[in-house]
């Protein structure tokens, strides 16, 4: 996926909301968009080294959105709003999945029960719903979700878990905005609710993915290179 609009390096100082940023470009402190509504605690560090998109629209209220930190010696991607729905359709419509390859049509945004979800595959009858998660939480090389409670995620599950239970088939599409995670779990101690329905959905039949992701800044583009099991016990 090519990362798109003209980055900026900049220095992180400190978050004012969930939305809302104040970075150093060019040794001007500048109001930064947070595209992400995780707590972003162990990224966001006075003094952090980020990458910024540059915005010309003037009818915006932030000149720049926060895109990128460095954690470790590596890039890691913190827009949870917009790249990993737009790596997961990349990949479906390139064929990289073999599971999804006899689905012949796809479809984004798609309302089923009392939900929305990213992604509805569709092929002589059979029907497919994805609901993709972006995971930037990564301890000890274990991926977490979430890293903030989240009632609409519990109800996705749930949601999920419905649709398997009436013969139609579901998955969760864990994509790690980052490349040093070998596994992906439920975040207990954050959401236990969200890791109970995450447990019930699979039991259920939900399918249960994750894939990792290389953050190449210089190149400007996030990829996924490895599919990592997602551990629920």
């Amino acid at each position: 996926m090519r990362i798109e609009g003209e980055l900026v390096k900049a220095k992180f100082v400190k978050r004012l909301n969930r939305f809302v940023a104040l970075v150093e470009v060019d040794g001007v402190q500048e109001f930064a968009h947070v595209p992400n509504t995780g707590r972003l605690k162990e990224l966001l560090v006075d003094g952090a080294a980020v990458m910024v998109r540059k915005y010309d629209k003037t009818d915006r209220k932030t000149r720049f959105g926060l895109i990128l930190v460095r954690k470790n010696g590596i890039w890691v991607s913190i827009d949870s709003a917009n790249a990993p729905n737009r790596i997961m359709y990349e990949a479906l419509v390139q064929g990289k999945f073999d599971k999804f390859r006899d689905y012949s049509e796809i479809r984004r945004e798609v309302t089923v029960l009392n939900s929305r979800f990213d992604f509805g595959l569709f092929s002589e009858g059979k029907e497919y719903y994805i609901e993709v998660k972006g995971v930037t939480l990564v301890e000890n090389r274990q991926g977490f979700f979430p890293d903030a409670p989240t009632q609409r995620c519990t109800r996705h599950l749930e949601e999920l878990t419905k649709i398997r239970q009436n013969g139609k088939e579901a998955g969760v599409a864990f994509i790690v905005q980052r490349e040093d995670a070998d596994v992906v779990r439920p975040n207990d101690r954050t959401d236990k609710n969200f890791a109970n329905a995450l447990r019930i959905a699979a039991e259920a039949g939900v399918d249960l993915m994750a894939y990792v992701c290389k953050v190449d800044a210089e190149q400007r583009r996030m990829d996924i290179v490895r599919e990592i099991p997602v551990i629920i016990k």
